[in-house]
């Protein structure tokens, strides 16, 4: 497998070899909309609502379980998916819904919603490029242990470096690996988001201790827990344990089996490679996309085989570093 230069001048970003679709055609994929996804959205809402519920009048009998993991596992979902969207400015097609659902989706998802914006923009330049990739954890050729890949699926370390994160830009400390991604001017609005998070977790832990009230804890701390576990499997198919440093979509990134119900709460993002390919082409648009393109595609596997693969390759690694780790796998 040949390996572009990291450095090259102008950087092309990755993309799909031999797969072209008509301006004209790739046009009518990017058209916007604001009915589509309000609909989604009241969907979303409702249904997630109604399954909180559930999970309150399941409350000291066995059917907390699933109602917990059934609530906390759409919110985890719902919030990260569509705050995804809305970082690419694709959910809606008016600009300022677009920028107030990212606010609300951002602050149930727990990032700062700039930091996002532009990490993963930087993802989508330079996807599964180590040392390039903002959004890149580990890499195929470390050992990476059981313990690390449960703070990932867990989001145990997804959550200690968005506080980390929003602390330190809180008060104005930037990394340089920020400051070359964020553009000057959106600095000092990263550091007011920032101050604007951290000040929303000191009042409602205010709120928690004065009150002597745990309805937060119960409605969002632990469901997000359990929900972000749900959430992290599907994130985990869309790059972990695929080749690095690679243009090729098809062999770093991965796409599943859509699922009509996963899929409300995911926003299309069973697309994956398809969304990589054109990130500008809205979630509603995705499957069409697909069906533009699918037969250049590799075939999609559902989420419990691809981690179960990952989990296979990560521990075939652990045991021969020099054996496995430097050898680029393929798409699942």
């Amino acid at each position: 497998m040949s390996k572009p230069a990291i450095d090259a001048d102008p950087w092309v970003p990755p993309s799909l070899e031999g797969v072209q679709i008509e301006r004209k055609k790739l046009k009518g994929f990017m058209r916007r909309s604001d009915t589509i996804p309000l609909i989604r959205l009241l969907l979303s809402v409702l249904s997630i609502s109604f399954y909180g519920w559930l999970y309150y009048i399941s409350w000291g009998t066995i059917w907390v379980v699933p109602t917990v993991i059934l609530f906390g596992g759409t919110m985890s979902l719902f919030a990260y998916s569509l705050s995804h969207e809305c970082a690419h400015g694709t959910a809606f097609k008016s600009r300022w819904l677009n920028e107030t659902v990212f606010w609300f989706s951002s602050t149930l998802f727990g990032q700062e919603p700039l930091y996002r914006r532009y990490s993963h923009a930087e993802h989508h330049t330079y996807t599964w490029f180590w040392e390039k990739d903002a959004q890149m954890p580990f890499t195929i050729r470390q050992k990476v242990n059981l313990l690390t890949y449960l703070r990932w699926y867990t989001s145990l370390e997804y959550h200690y470096l968005f506080i980390k994160i929003a602390l330190l830009h809180a008060f104005g400390r930037f990394s340089a690996r920020t400051r070359e991604f964020t553009p000057e001017t959106e600095l000092w609005p990263m550091q007011r988001n920032s101050m604007i998070f951290v000040g929303i977790w000191v009042v409602a832990a205010a709120v928690l201790v004065y009150f002597q009230s745990m309805a937060l804890v119960w409605f969002y701390v632990i469901p997000k827990i359990v929900g972000d576990m749900i959430n992290m499997t599907y994130v985990g198919t869309q790059h972990f344990e695929m080749a690095e440093d690679d243009l090729n979509l098809a062999h770093t990134t991965r796409s599943i089996k859509p699922n009509w119900f996963i899929d409300l709460y995911y926003w299309n993002m069973s697309y994956h490679i398809e969304h990589h390919f054109a990130p500008t082409v809205p979630f509603h648009a995705l499957p069409k996309l697909n069906e533009e393109i699918k037969d250049k595609l590799p075939e999609p596997q559902g989420a419990i085989p691809i981690t179960i693969d990952v989990y296979k390759a990560m521990r075939n690694r652990h045991l021969s570093i020099e054996k496995d780790a430097l050898e680029m796998p393929t798409s699942h």
